[in-house]
């Protein structure tokens, strides 16, 4: 697939849903009974079945499926088979792109070997060939178009955590699990019922750097509908909130960098636009959603949004107020012009198998890419070294070992040392060495 064509695939979302006001449907979710098999069995629709296509159904369901799942458990315990159905399965997504591909590189190609080809010789094999063949489902096949489907895995695909994360203190009490007997919520040590709470899906994109146009995923979290958008917000990992704080003389010259977040000169504003209300920070004179009006009103009228502010601020919305779409992206700023767009992808009851404690919490985030220090090309870099002359260029990126090693410059006053955004700390405990 062309790279251009993929990433702006990519980059598209929806199409929206309807408004979802979220009190209203944990209210109306509260009520609905989760069907069972019983209710199946007592539909009209079964009931004016024959005994013989009630049976047939039954035989269907039943036999093939326990049929599917000895056939698939056989196939992937022998290690001959599952190997043979990896090589196949690549080559058949191998011929699917080699078919579209228009802008494959011209002249000598590299010769591609069948592996599954020469491995089929043995009987098993050929057996589990011919039973590939004979199934009428043709949908196993990749075709021409396919192809507009498949993409080489990207950064963005993979996940840098090894568990689901706690970054907050959130908790799902007992009392919000829906009762295994009448299926509504309540609470095991009360006899008054108890509106349940409502887990909300949404994931965090940002645009890429070198093409504004694009976006790519960041990270995915889970909230719970009690909370706020400041609870939300605080969670999301970013490499703008770890900038370190520049260190001014008098007369107005940087002598240094801290890390220290509780500076008053750190940037602590932020917003975020939500069909077409604007949530701030709730500073006096210095809230971003003020900010964001007042530029607004710059703009020729035909070119404004229709936008207006909220009367209460991100730390004292919670979602359970809000009415949001699925698919739909919600603009969020905040480091002064730091960008990211917020999509909903799913607003559902608490199940049991859900964690009770940490909202929100974090499912996915995507790896950072660092970059190498310039002396041993193998670590990520960590200081930035500006006007040292034994260097081969300023600034100039290191790893910690390297910067050890050379040793402190001869001239300390005109060496300036600058700390890089830690990327690691989204991923790893409090207090891991850098």
């Amino acid at each position: 697939m062309n790279v251009d064509f993929s990433r702006a695939h990519d980059s598209f979302f929806g199409p929206p849903s309807e408004p979802i006001d979220v009190d209203k449907f944990i209210e109306e979710s509260a009520r609905i009974r989760a069907a069972t098999a019983e209710d199946a069995l007592s539909h009209p629709s079964w009931q004016e079945l024959s005994e013989e296509n009630r049976a047939t159904i039954e035989a269907e369901c039943s036999g093939s499926i326990a049929e599917l799942k000895i056939i698939t458990e056989d196939a992937w315990n022998n290690p001959r088979v599952s190997a043979h159905l990896y090589t196949r399965h690549d080559d058949a997504i191998f011929s699917a792109l080699g078919q579209t591909d228009s802008l494959a590189q011209k002249g000598r190609k590299r010769k591609r070997f069948d592996f599954a080809g020469q491995s089929r010789s043995t009987p098993e094999l050929q057996a589990l060939q011919e039973y590939l063949l004979s199934t009428p489902l043709k949908c196993w096949e990749y075709g021409k178009e396919s192809s507009l489907f498949m993409r080489t895995s990207r950064n963005s695909d993979f996940n840098a955590l090894r568990s689901v994360k706690k970054t907050g203190q959130g908790t799902l009490s007992q009392r919000h699990q829906r009762s295994p007997v009448t299926d509504s919520s309540c609470d095991l040590n009360s006899e008054e019922p108890v509106a349940p709470d409502a887990l909300i899906t949404l994931t965090v994109y940002n645009r890429v750097p070198w093409v504004q146009s694009y976006l790519v995923r960041m990270s995915q979290h889970v909230v719970l509908a009690s909370q706020t958008l400041g609870d939300f917000m605080g969670s999301i990992p970013c490499d703008s909130s770890g900038v370190p704080v520049e260190k001014v003389d008098p007369e107005g010259d940087v002598t240094g960098y801290s890390f220290d977040t509780c500076s008053p000169d750190v940037e602590r504003g932020r917003l975020l636009l939500i069909e077409g209300v604007v949530y701030g920070d709730g500073r006096s004179g210095v809230d971003y959603a003020e900010k964001l009006l007042s530029h607004l009103a710059k703009l020729p009228r035909e070119k404004r949004p229709a936008t207006t502010k909220s009367s209460a601020a991100l730390g004292r919305t919670t979602f359970d107020s809000l009415t949001l779409r699925i698919n739909q992206p919600y603009w969020m700023l905040h480091q002064g012009n730091c960008e990211h767009f917020i999509v909903v992808d799913q607003i559902r009851l608490p199940h049991p198998s859900d964690p009770a404690s940490g909202y929100p919490l974090m499912l996915c985030l995507t790896p950072t890419l660092s970059e190498l220090c310039r002396a041993c090309s193998k670590a990520p870099a960590v200081i930035s070294v500006v006007d040292d002359i034994r260097l081969g260029e300023s600034p100039c990126l290191l790893c910690g070992p390297c910067w050890r090693l050379m040793g402190s410059p001869k001239d300390d006053a005109a060496v300036m040392v600058v700390p890089l955004v830690a990327h690691c700390g989204s991923w790893v405990e409090e207090g891991g060495q850098r």
